[in-house]
């Protein structure tokens, strides 16, 4: 059954939809996307929850793309888990490795 794929796909989306429309306002420790440095000042913080939510949805639309490959191409169990997992590192990988870039490009005073 290859619905973890599935279902992780679509909680990227989702959470990257929800943080779009309803992104949190100010600096916090339980929503958004936090790091040292998207949490430096308020600009950064609103700049950072913009670009983490688009950063998300295009993972999980591309998880859905292997998803759907893997299932069209009839995939075992063991290769689709293996789909999954790098998938899912690549995805959190381009999510830190692009927003913390881009962070460090708008805001190169701020220290993490």
């Amino acid at each position: 059954m290859f619905l973890p794929q599935l279902i992780l796909s679509l909680v990227f989306v989702l959470a990257g939809l929800v943080m779009a429309k309803y992104p949190p306002k100010k600096i916090n420790p339980i929503y958004g996307y936090r790091t040292l440095r998207s949490m430096q000042s308020q600009e950064a913080w609103k700049y950072a929850q913009r670009i983490s939510s688009r950063r998300m949805i295009l993972s999980g639309l591309a998880g859905l793309l292997v998803f759907i490959a893997a299932w069209m191409l009839e995939f075992s169990e063991g290769v689709h888990g293996t789909l999954m997992l790098a998938t899912l590192i690549i995805s959190l990988a381009y999510v830190f490795y692009t927003v913390e870039r881009n962070l460090k490009k708008k805001f190169p005073d701020a220290r993490p």
